[in-house]
């Protein structure tokens, strides 16, 4: 097992200066391509990992895909959400406090499976799949049911990126202990793991995925999985520009590996 890292400028300061030693960073497409360009050319010899979880299943879409994994070729997967739900339509509608008839029921599962094979056969790259969290903690629920993720890994044939703060949140949604929630996942099939720290949103008291630093029982979560999965990368899902708060935590990761 190898451990990258978002990227951030703190980072950045942290690698240059020696402070800690990572195998990749994990980019995102919130940032340009020039800006990804300007930071690898900075990290020179450090892997590049391109992840960009939503994506638009469109010759539009796959050309945003192509130009991304050309600025991060040393990519081994490409690694997408396994969402069921239309992005586009169901997050504007919750933060409107609208809430979106049952997709559940509308075949979501079989369009996202044949969205899927689509991608697959336009890169190379296995897919691998990313294990979303709740988005209400009563609605849409089937995006996330242990059984719809087996189905959709098995009939596209994908390993999974496993999230464990999209877990966590996910459990807390069915008031299940999240390793209960975890057992039902297939755990085998884990490729690769996202960590952080999820916290509670001050304005509903629910889980959030707010990509904080981890917690003592983040740890203890991640050296549970690790007994039942083995994966080939851990990443740290950090943004915040908090040099010093991102070393303890790497510190603490590297002793995982």
């Amino acid at each position: 097992m190898r451990l990258s890292v978002s990227h951030s400028t703190a980072l950045e300061t942290l690698i240059l200066t020696e402070q800690v030693r990572v195998d990749a960073i994990e980019w995102v497409d919130e940032l340009s391509l020039t800006e990804i360009e300007s930071g690898r050319s900075r990290l020179k010899g450090l892997s590049a990992h391109f992840h960009p979880g939503s994506v638009r299943f469109s010759e539009a879409g796959l050309r945003h895909l192509t130009n991304y994994l050309a600025a991060c070729p040393e990519s081994e997967v490409l690694s997408i959400h396994l969402t069921l739900l239309p992005r586009w339509i169901s997050q504007p509608a919750l933060k409107l406090g609208l809430h979106m008839p049952d997709w559940g029921g509308c075949g979501a599962v079989e369009r996202f499976i044949s969205q899927v094979r689509w991608l697959q056969d336009q890169f190379n790259l296995p897919v691998i799949l990313e294990n979303m969290r709740a988005l209400h903690p009563s609605r849409y629920r089937y995006e996330t049911e242990p059984d719809n993720i087996r189905r959709v890994l098995a009939d596209t044939g994908c390993e999974l990126l496993l999230d464990l703060a999209h877990a966590r949140i996910a459990a807390e949604a069915r008031q299940m202990d999240v390793r209960e929630y975890l057992k039902q996942l297939p755990l085998e099939l884990t490729r690769q793991i996202h960590v952080n720290g999820a916290r509670p949103d001050p304005r509903t008291g629910r889980l959030a995925d707010a990509h904080e630093s981890m917690r003592e029982e983040d740890f203890e979560l991640l050296e549970w999985i690790l007994a039942r999965a083995n994966p080939r990368w851990l990443t740290f899902e950090y943004f915040r520009e908090e040099p010093e708060i991102l070393k303890a935590q790497l510190n603490r990761l590297s002793q995982f590996l």
